[in-house]
């Protein structure tokens, strides 16, 4: 059965993105505006979602986050079909395609782009979809906001603009989350385990899928006060698994060394002491254990894909 509720999902034609919108259409029943530059893509995801039993629909919304007056073009249209935005995932980021050719380089043999890449399409393509999506919910005092974020937000990870990025979308929820609160508007950010997608291929990580209905269990399972306890909080995909009992497209839960319940233990104990920078007895950490020439054969997907 079609449910009413209307969602975002920016970056949608490929990887977790992908996952999220064809969870929310296809086993929610969510009418879903998927938001990317690959039309094709996003049409065959929509084909795909389509062969649902709950009614839910994907939109094709062929949309470049770097053209702030497209993304509100994009907006005031969402604004004149629906009455209410009840979910914005951010989940475009284009790091990762930017990053993998230079694995095992320190960030001064890097081109300057590679760190452009990480927050143009990701912190502030996060920032400009969010601020224009706002005053509808605040308007309808409902509504929430999921940014997809990473653990590189809380420890080195891969590359230098990549941390950087990841730790001010986190920030960007917080912030953000403490003026909607009068609103009952809520924004969390939600760190994925490691994934197999189209560009990466981390061994026993978790689907596109499993991302999926972790953003739906946020949406649908989590309570009103569940969700206001977790505004401007991290949560993890195998945390939310674990507490609304939901698991990967094999029925089983992911158990790869960077993702599943061992690895989001591992990264609440990191979160749990103050991060680095603020921890004058923290070593620094060694970057060669991601950021090495090896580590580039998990994201071969991405040596070979171009977004059109």
């Amino acid at each position: 059965m079609k449910n009413n509720k209307v969602c975002i999902v920016t970056g949608a034609s490929r990887g977790l993105g992908r996952g999220i919108a064809l969870v929310l259409a296809q086993e929610e029943g969510c009418t879903v505006y998927a938001t990317a530059r690959n039309e094709e893509a996003l049409k065959a995801l929509a084909e795909e979602a389509a062969t649902g039993t709950k009614g839910g629909v994907v939109k094709v919304c062929t949309l470049d986050q770097s053209d702030d007056a497209a993304v509100q073009d994009f907006v005031e249209q969402v604004k004149s079909e629906e009455n209410q935005v009840d979910l914005l995932v951010n989940s475009a980021f284009a790091g990762l395609i930017a990053m993998t050719p230079h694995f095992g380089k320190p960030f001064w043999e890097r081109p300057l782009s590679v760190f452009d890449a990480s927050h143009n399409i990701g912190l502030r393509s996060a920032h400009v979809m969010s601020a224009l999506v706002a005053p509808l919910m605040v308007k309808n005092k409902a509504g929430l906001m999921v940014q997809v974020s990473s653990s590189g937000g809380v420890q080195y990870l891969f590359d230098v603009g990549y941390g950087v990025g990841k730790a001010g979308l986190d920030r960007l929820t917080t912030d953000m989350a403490a003026e909607l609160k009068p609103y009952n508007v809520h924004a969390v950010t939600l760190y994925p385990g490691a994934g197999v997608t189209e560009v990466t291929a981390f061994p026993g990580g978790e689907t596109p899928v499993f991302t999926g209905r972790a953003v739906s269990a946020l949406l649908n399972k989590a309570t009103n006060e569940d969700q206001a306890r977790m505004s401007g909080k991290v949560v993890q995909t195998a945390e939310l698994a674990v507490k609304y009992e939901f698991t990967d497209v094999n029925g089983e839960m992911p158990e790869g060394d960077f993702s599943g319940v061992e690895a989001a233990k591992r990264c609440r104990e990191a979160m749990s002491k103050p991060v680095i920078q603020y921890d004058m007895d923290a070593e620094l950490p060694d970057p060669s254990e991601t950021n090495n020439p090896g580590i580039a054969g998990l994201f071969a997907g991405a040596q070979n894909y171009s977004e059109k």
